[in-house]
C-alpha cells in the first residue's frame, strides 16, 4: 500500500544518509564513477524536490569496491554503524537492490538493522519513488520482495557469466584478469569480434626460460634458483625477493606451453568455527578444463614434462599434516614480517639430536638469529603470568566500573530523550485542543517548542557521542581463567600441540620475535664459542 508523505516535515537533510553502489544491471560501457554520478544526480533531484536542500557531503557514501556480500563492502558497513545513532533517520537509495543483492542471511541482517534502529528507507528513482517503514507489515514484505528479487537476478547473472567464460575459454581465449609472468594481456580483433589473449613480454619470458632451464636441465633446487635470480637483480612478480612458492607455481603453469586453463582453483565456501569462509583449494583433476590457447608458448612441451616429472618425484618435506607447532600462525619475525617455523632435528633412527628450534622461514636473507622452543615457551608464559597480575589489580580496583558508568549514562540519556519526546507530544496535543481557551498563546508556544527542540537535539548529540565512545566491558575473571589454562597446558609436555595452539590463540593476537644473529667468540683457551643474544618478544594480547 503506497502512502504519500510530506518529507520536509519528516526529515532534515542532515538526518538522511545517501548510499550509492554500481550494479551488474547498469550500463557496462560506463565506469563506476560515471554510474555513481548519474545516480547521485537522481538523489539530488529528489532532495531539491522534497526537502529544498541537498544532503550534506559527509552523509554521502559511494561504494567503489562492490562485493557480493555486505562484509565485502566497506561503505555499507559505515552506513550500518552510523544508523545506530538516533541522529540519522533515513537511508536514501536509487532502488532497494542497491543496499544488497546478497543471500537470505544478508537480506535478513540488513532488514533487522534498519528496523531496530528505526531507520526509514527512501527510494528516489521517479519510477519507484517510495518511503519504506519496516515497522509496517506491507512495507516489510514489499522491501523484502525487492531484495530477494535482486538476489535472484544476481544468481542468474552469475550463471550467464560462467557460461560465457566457459565458452570463451573453450575457444582458446585467456579470460583471467592478471596475465602470467612472462606475458602481457592483449585484445586481438578477429573479424568484427575482439578476443582476449596473451602476448610474450620478451624480458620476462627470458627469465621464465632461465628458470625452467635451471630446474629442468641443470637440476638446481628452487631456493638455489631464487638466490641466483636475486643476485642477478631480477624482480619477482610480487614483492622484493623470489620465493620457492612463487617458483613452484610458475613451474606448474601450463600457459607456458600455449594452453589455457579453467576451474583449477574454484572458489568454494566452507564452515570453520561456525563462520562461513571462502577458499580456493586445488580443484579435482577430473573437473579441470584445459584447451589449446591462441597464444604462443614460451617453453617446449618436452622441457615442461621433464619439470613436472621432477616436481612429482620430490619427497614431501612434511611426513604428516598433524600440527606440531603450538605457536603456528602466532609467531612472526620482526625483521621481515614472515612466519617463524619450528624445526625438529632427528637422526636416521628417529632419535632427537638436539632441542627443537624456531627460525625465520626466510632466515638466509633475513639474518635473524634462531632460538629453542623452550626459550619462546618460557618467555610467553612469563608474559601471560604478568598479565594475570595486571588483571587481578584491575579487579581489586574495580576498573570495570568505567564501562558500567558509561552504560548508565546511555540509559539516563535514552530516558531523558523519551521524556522530552513525550513532553513535545503533550505540548502539541494541548495546542491542538478544540477549545481555543485551553491553548497557549502562539508566541509562548513557539518559544517553549523552540527551547524543547533545542534541548532534545542536545540530548541526541550527547547520546550519539556516548554510543560512539562506549568502551567494551572486560571480564577480567574470565581472562584470568583463560590465561591460566593456557599457561598450564603450555607447560605440560604431554599436551597436544593443537590444544596448546587453540588456548594460546584465545589469549594472544600475534607475537613479533627479534634476536640478533649469534656471533662466534674466541675464548682464552683458543676454543670458539657462540654468544647468546637476548630475545625480544612483542606480544599483542587479546584484551
Amino acid at each position: 500500500m503506497y502512502r504519500f508523505y510530506n518529507y520536509a516535515e519528516l526529515f532534515k537533510p542532515y538526518e538522511i544518509i545517501d548510499y550509492l553502489r554500481k550494479s551488474q544491471s547498469d550500463d557496462p560501457l560506463l565506469t563506476v564513477e560515471e554510474i555513481l554520478a548519474k545516480h547521485e544526480a537522481i538523489l539530488d533531484e529528489w532532495d531539491i524536490k522534497h526537502l529544498g536542500a541537498l544532503v550534506p557531503e559527509e552523509n554521502r557514501f559511494r561504494e567503489i569496491v562492490s562485493g557480493e556480500t555486505i562484509k565485502e563492502r566497506p561503505e555499507i558497513n559505515k552506513v550500518l554503524r552510523l544508523i545506530e545513532s538516533p541522529k540519522y533517520k533515513a537511508v536514501k537509495i536509487v532502488e532497494p537492490q542497491r543496499l544488497t543483492r546478497g543471500d537470505l542471511e544478508d537480506i535478513g541482517r540488513i532488514m533487522k538493522l534498519l528496523k531496530h534502529t528505526n531507520t526509514y528507507i527512501i527510494t528516489a528513482d521517479r519510477f519507484s519513488e517510495r518511503l519504506y517503514d519496516l515497522h509496517e507489515e506491507d512495507d516489510w514484505n514489499a522491501f523484502e520482495a525487492e531484495l530477494k528479487k535482486g538476489n535472484d537476478y544476481l544468481n542468474y547473472y552469475k550463471k550467464i557469466q560462467k557460461r560465457g567464460r566457459d565458452i570463451s575459454l573453450s575457444q582458446g581465449n585467456y579470460i583471467a584478469s592478471v596475465p602470467p609472468y612472462g606475458y602481457e594481456k592483449i585484445k586481438v580483433k578477429e573479424g568484427k569480434k575482439e578476443y582476449p589473449t596473451l602476448k610474450e613480454n620478451p624480458d620476462e619470458a627470458n627469465v621464465v626460460r632461465m628458470i625452467f632451464d635451471m630446474y629442468g636441465n641443470q637440476g638446481m633446487g628452487r631456493m638455489s634458483i631464487c638466490y641466483r635470480l636475486d643476485e642477478l637483480g631480477i624482480k619477482p612478480p610480487k614483492g622484493e625477493q623470489w620465493s620457492a612458492t612463487t617458483l613452484k607455481e610458475m613451474l606448474k603453469n601450463i600457459h607456458y606451453i600455449g594452453k589455457v586453463k579453467g576451474n583449477w582453483r574454484p572458489t568454494i565456501t566452507i564452515v570453520e568455527d561456525g563462520k562461513f569462509k571462502k577458499t580456493r583449494p586445488q580443484g579435482n583433476a577430473e573437473n579441470r578444463l584445459v584447451y589449446e590457447g591462441k597464444h604462443n608458448g614460451i617453453i617446449s612441451p618436452e622441457l615442461f614434462e621433464r619439470v613436472q616429472n621432477r616436481i612429482g618425484n620430490n619427497p614431501r618435506t612434511k611426513p604428516t599434516t598433524k600440527l606440531r607447532n603450538p605457536f603456528a600462525t602466532l609467531l612472526y619475525c620482526r625483521n621481515c614480517g614472515k612466519v617463524m617455523v619450528l624445526k625438529y632435528f632427528r637422526d636416521k633412527q628417529g632419535n632427537e639430536k638436539c632441542a627443537p628450534r624456531f627460525s625465520c622461514i626466510d632466515q638466509a636473507r633475513c639474518g635473524a638469529g634462531s632460538c629453542t622452543y623452550a626459550e619462546i615457551s618460557d618467555l610467553v608464559c612469563q608474559t601471560l603470568e604478568h598479565s594475570i597480575e595486571d588483571f587481578e589489580i584491575c579487579i581489586k580496583n574495580d576498573e570495570s566500573d568505567s564501562s558500567k558508568l558509561h552504560a548508565q549514562l546511555i540509559k539516563t540519556l535514552e530516558k531523558k530523550l523519551k521524556e522530552l519526546e513525550a513532553k513535545e507530544l503533550t505540548q502539541w496535543e494541548q495546542q491542538a485542543h478544540p477549545d481555543p481557551s485551553q491553548r497557549m498563546p502562539a508566541e509562548i508556544f513557539k518559544q517553549l517548542n523552540k527551547k524543547l527542540l533545542k534541548e532534545k537535539e542536545d540530548v541526541k548529540q550527547a547520546l550519539r557521542k556516548a554510543y560512539e565512545s562506549q568502551p567494551a566491558p572486560i571480564d577480567y575473571k574470565e581472562k584470568i581463567k583463560t590465561f591460566k589454562d593456557a599457561i598450564i597446558t603450555l607447560k605440560d609436555p604431554a599436551a597436544e600441540a593443537v590444544l596448546k595452539n587453540e588456548l594460546l590463540k584465545a589469549c594472544i593476537e600475534r607475537i613479533d620475535y627479534y634476536r640478533e644473529k649469534p656471533q662466534r667468540v674466541q675464548s682464552s683457551n683458543k676454543k670458539s664459542n657462540w654468544n647468546n643474544p637476548a630475545i625480544e618478544l612483542d606480544v599483542k594480547l587479546k584484551v
